[in-house]
Parts: C-alpha cells; structure tokens; sequence
C-alpha cells in the first residue's frame, strides 16, 4: 500500500466545491418493493428473531463521532490564519449544513485558543437594533473575534435583519481577524436578503461522507471503545457488512500519526447499502450517524441480556446486524398538510430551531394553531424538543428538507 491512496476523512473545501453524493444508479425501493432476486429467493432469517437494541448497547456499537476529529481538520483548514495581514483573509466564514458540527468545533477551536467569542443576541436586542451587541462586536482588538452562531443574530421579520446589515458594514472594513460560523438555512436566507455571499470571502464547508468515507468510518466508531468485539452482519444474507475492516484500520493506523485525522481510501469498492446511506444522509456524517443506528438489530436467540450498561465485554465477540436499505423504518410525512404546515417547519430550520411563541410571533398563525402542528409533527418524530426549543431531529431531516423543497420553499444548497 502506498500513503497517497489514504486521504483525511475529515476536510474542510469552499463551498463551491461541495458536490452531495449521488444517488445508486440502481435504487432500491423502499416502499415495499424488493429486487426480483428477494422475491424467488427465501430470507435467511424470520423478521421475529430480531429486535431493536437497547439504547446503552447501541451507543458502545455506535457511539457518538469523535468531534476531536472536526476540530482537527478545522484546525488544519485555518492553519496560519489568525497571523495572515492580507486584507482579503482576515474573515473567515464556515457554513455548518445539520449534522456538519460545524458550530461545536468553531466554539472549542475559540476557546483552545483564548478568542473572543461572541454568542448571539436575544430576540430582543435583534428587534431593538442591537447596539449595544454590535458596539461590543466592533471594538478594536488585536485578538480574533468569533461569532459562532451568525443564524441566531437575526428574525425573519421587518425589523430583524437590521443588526446583520450593520455587522456586514462593520466587517467590510475592519481589519480585526473574524471567524464566523453560520448554519446552511440562514446562510441561504442572509444570501437571498442581505447578498451576504458577496460581502465576504467564500466560506468553507465540511466535506460531504461519500460510500467511501461512510464504509472506512463506521467501524472506526464501535473499535473506537471496544475494538474488534462487534461484528457487523447483513439481515438478509447473513454476509459480513464491514469484510476488510481490520484491514482498514491496520492500513490507516499505520499512515495515521497521534492527533491526525482519520484516513480513507476512495479505491475500495463501496457497497450499495453505503451508497444509499451516503445519498439519503445528504452526505452530512451527523446525519449517515442516525440513519446507521436506526438500521441495527440484535438477534433474537443472542439478546446480549449479559451485556450490562457498565458491564465490560471481555474477549467475546457480539454479532450486530444490519437492516436492508429498503426495509429500513424512517420518519414519514403526514398526508394532508397545508401552508400552516410548512410555514412552521421552514421557520424552524430557518432559525436553526425556535421556540414556539417565535413561531407565533414570526408567522400570521395563532399560539393554539402553532401547538397543534407543533404536536401533530412531535407524534409522526419529524419534530422533538429540548427545553422549550422545537427542532428537526436529525434521522427526520432529510424527509422534511425535500417536502419543504417541493413545496417551493427556500432551502439551504446542501
């Protein structure tokens, strides 16, 4: 093996360079249809002898993605950046589509390195005009600003992009280092309203997981905490899904140094099931992270019941198996939804979530019609909520992302 054919996992591009990963030539249908070879061929194995895991055995199987990594290859993305005099590089966007991270790294990047970080205004100050935010934003300092929330510093309403016009002033002409980190709906509506993309230098983005990225990745997660102890095997045929993973990990440990990034290489041949979840998942990790743990199950006859939440797992190996793309149960949209409907899912991915007296203050809908499509979306899981603020859950975005698409709505380029 040569050290060329392994590439950085994880790598921040231009956004004019980001390209979401196709879809499978040959697609498979989800609704109920299977390939003709399903159809005269009988199933391995009977749908009862599977069941869903249980949340602490899914989260040693999956757990939650190193976001070391992220911030690493921001770090890489910015290196020699907070020292650069040329005018055209002391600001710095990054655009975070759902499910990028993009947000989390910016904010531990400012703090390993002591900027000033400026969180968002309230919803107040942004209808007030925000002078005192923008006259604390725009004094003179030798250290780099960062604003990692830009999506929160305005309202879609008469009087909310007031604030943002005055920072885009402001940061036309300063020459004080800026990093600002916007999620990829507002950075759509601030390019439609306020041109904010010729204001700026072109930001960059997380590059998309393609089937390569996702099939070198996903055993990276369980071998993170418990390595080698789970095997991955497909439902249907019973064939490991993950055939060459120890040779991966062997591969790309050996061209892989501490405090590095991951390593992929875009020359294995990718199966069709790691395609879709590419395709679906919009090719945004967060969001391929979802769609993957909703597709493991656990064999009947093999419960795994001695594998306790704060148990170890010793030296036995666990099977782990892999729902079908096309049996796999995802969130669905209701039938019979109007323009209340949507109204209220585009002004939550616009704001990057909201509250619901937001969305009764920046819509023409009453608090008691904003609650019941607030429920009605909660009951189908295409909407949850933490604290008071109502957002789109990950596993659920790619449906409402491409409903809110066909009914004409602005949506991000991701």
């Amino acid at each position: 093996m040569q050290k060329q054919l392994y590439k950085p996992m994880w790598e921040y591009v231009p956004i004019t360079d980001f390209r979401r990963p196709a879809v499978p030539v040959h697609e498979t249908v989800r609704q109920g249809c299977q390939s003709w070879l399903s159809r005269v061929q009988p199933r391995l194995f009977n749908r009862h002898q599977f069941f869903t895991m249980p949340p602490y055995l899914l989260n040693r199987v999956a757990p939650l993605p190193d976001s070391g990594q992220i911030i690493t290859a921001l770090q890489l993305a910015l290196r020699g950046w907070e020292l650069s005099k040329e005018n055209d590089q002391v600001i710095q966007v990054l655009v975070g589509p759902p499910g990028s991270g993009v947000e989390q790294a910016t904010i531990a990047l400012a703090k390993q390195n002591g900027w000033q970080m400026m969180g968002a205004p309230s919803e107040r100050q942004i209808l007030a005009g925000g002078d005192a935010w923008v006259d604390q934003v725009t004094r003179p300092s030798l250290t780099p600003l960062v604003i990692p929330r830009l999506g929160k510093c305005f309202l879609r309403h008469q009087e909310g992009l007031e604030l943002l016009s005055r920072l885009l002033d402001w940061l036309q002409t300063t020459r004080r280092h800026c990093l600002i980190a916007c999620d990829s709906w507002a950075w759509a509506y601030l390019k439609k309203t306020l041109q904010i993309d010729v204001m700026v230098p072109t930001p960059l983005v997380l590059a998309p997981f393609d089937g390569s990225r996702v099939q070198f990745w996903l055993p990276f997660l369980a071998n993170r905490i418990h390595n080698g102890r789970f095997t991955f095997r497909q439902m249907d045929d019973g064939k490991l899904i993950f055939p060459l993973a120890e040779t991966y990990n062997e591969a790309v440990a050996h061209y892989r140094g501490p405090g590095q990034v991951e390593r992929y290489g875009d020359w294995v041949s990718v199966s069709h099931f790691f395609r879709q979840l590419a395709a679906y998942g919009r090719g945004l990790p967060g969001v391929i992270w979802r769609l993957w743990r909703q597709s493991l199950e656990v064999a009947a006859e093999g419960r795994l019941d001695e594998v306790k939440s704060e148990a170890p797992l010793g030296d036995k190996r666990y099977t782990v198996w892999v729902q079908p793309w096309s049996r796999l149960q995802l969130p669905t949209m209701p039938g019979g939804l109007g323009t209340n409907e949507s109204l209220v899912l585009h002004t939550i991915l616009l704001h990057g979530g909201a509250t619901a007296r937001l969305i009764a203050d920046l819509t023409p809908l009453s608090h008691n019609e904003v609650r019941r499509i607030l429920q009605m979306f909660w009951r189908a899981n295409l909407l949850e909520k933490e604290e008071d603020v109502w957002q789109v859950p990950l596993l659920a975005y790619p449906t409402v992302r491409s409903f809110l698409a066909n009914e004409g709505y602005l949506v991000d380029e991701f």
